[in-house]
């Protein structure tokens, strides 16, 4: 399960009570409940601010989803990676995004397959293998071009794109 930050001002000590009961309540049905940032929401969208709700919570089995636009999208470096260990990383999703428009004009539709765009990905991945992340990366993409093609095409070309990107 995801959980995600509300638009507008967080009362972060509330999040992090209501995190960790979600991550009490999911674990109670073998569902594991993760934190991500979301990198167009005012307050919660860098690795640090899901990290401080994450680490309020007091939860050993807190988790976060990182992704690499909304890492871009909420100012953060990918250097923000090393204040985590692998196993708080439940997944990272994996996508690029266009140098154009400004980074704050950016919005879930505007990524991109992972080398088209700009991010350094090499970076992304060399931190994520530093840290022993070494599970799964996950396409993630709003893209209604991509959305109308044959999915079997669009995952061929999505994992022939990560390959690359992962492996430069």
């Amino acid at each position: 399960i995801i959980s995600c930050p509300a638009l507008g001002k967080v009362d972060v000590a509330l999040a992090a009570r209501n995190y960790r009961e979600l991550v009490d309540l999911g674990l109670s049905f073998g569902v594991k409940a993760a934190m991500e940032y979301l990198g167009f929401v005012e307050q919660i969208n860098t690795i640090e601010s899901a990290l401080e709700i994450m680490t309020l919570s007091g939860h050993p089995q807190a988790t976060i989803i990182v992704d690499p636009f909304h890492n871009f999208r909420g100012g953060g470096a990918f250097s923000s990676l090393s204040k985590l260990r692998g196993d708080q990383i439940a997944i990272s999703h994996f996508n690029d995004t266009p140098s154009s428009p400004p980074r704050l004009e950016q919005h879930d539709h505007s990524r991109v397959l992972p080398g088209e765009g700009h991010l350094n990905l090499k970076e992304w991945c060399d931190r994520l293998r530093q840290i022993g992340y070494n599970r799964y990366l996950s396409l993630e993409l709003f893209r209604e071009d991509l959305w109308a093609r044959d999915p079997r095409d669009v995952a061929r070309i999505g994992l022939e794109t990560m390959r690359q990107a992962a492996e430069a």
